[in-house]
């Protein structure tokens, strides 16, 4: 093997090596696996779909109907904030039911 040949190898299996580590520490956040501390820590403006998400997720609606996208902006969102802030370690998922109820 030249020395070439030699450093291609050697750069390729450092590449790889770090993809591998990286892959293995990254964590997918989505709001299906997303805990209270991480909505908590979001940017404002994407609070709202978030909660969307999570409150509309695995629902259907009969005959057309359709929740309003601002009645979940100006509601669940800061229900959703100050149940989160009690519970900072539960998931999104874990308090779909206490908001829901709340909204009711």
């Amino acid at each position: 093997m030249n020395k070439f040949t030699l450093s291609t190898v050697g750069i390729f299996a450092s590449a790889l090596l770090a993809t591998a580590g990286v892959s293995a520490v990254a964590k997918e956040v989505t709001p299906r696996n997303m805990s209270c501390q991480e909505f908590i820590d979001l940017n404002p403006q994407t609070m709202a779909p978030v909660a969307f998400w999570m409150l509309n997720k695995d629902v259907d609606f009969k005959g057309g109907d359709f929740v309003d996208f601002n009645e979940t902006e100006t509601t669940a969102v800061p229900l959703t904030l100050e149940i989160c802030k009690k519970h900072p370690q539960s998931t999104l998922q874990e308090i779909k039911g206490a908001v829901k109820s709340e909204l009711k």
